[in-house]
């Protein structure tokens, strides 16, 4: 299992972050991969649902297999994810940053249950995707919430 995190400062508060991260139809704004929920709930993300998402990776259409563990509104989210040959533990992290913005935090593991090619699949192909995945996408985010910072005050 190979581990990684990576940080971004946004320029929005916690609760912009937190409807960012989880609201299927801005997650499809910034996430890099995504392109559309297939059966998220009203009331995702809650800890034991199974939330499927239509996925493209460059030109190959895949399934991504969503189950959040951990809910803290506004603090942390947590999610097993399989995606084609890896699985993935993700962990968001939010915690305020000088006045009105935040510091989110998006921590990976990943592994592949690839047998005998799993680990070579972890470190010439995983790793790197992945890194290079999460940096786009917590870039991503942080345009989306500082250039559509939605009502003032509002919660998720």
């Amino acid at each position: 299992m190979i581990t990684f995190s990576e940080t971004v400062n946004i320029k929005a508060d916690p609760a912009r972050v937190w409807r960012a991260l989880t609201t299927p139809s801005e997650v499809v704004c910034w996430d890099t991969g995504v392109i559309e929920p297939l059966d998220a709930p009203d009331d995702y993300p809650a800890p034991g649902q199974h939330v499927r998402w239509r996925y493209r990776f460059g030109p190959i259409p895949l399934t991504l297999h969503d189950h959040p563990s951990e809910v803290e509104t506004c603090s942390r989210l947590r999610s097993s994810i399989q995606l084609g040959p890896f699985d993935f533990d993700e962990i968001y992290t939010l915690t305020r940053w000088e006045s009105s913005g935040t510091r989110l935090e998006a921590e990976l593991s990943l592994s592949s249950p690839t047998p005998i090619l799993g680990p070579l699949l972890e470190r010439l192909v995983g790793q790197p995707l992945a890194r290079s995945t999460v940096r786009t996408s917590l870039g991503a985010i942080r345009s989306h919430c500082e250039e559509s910072p939605g009502p003032p005050g509002e919660e998720p």
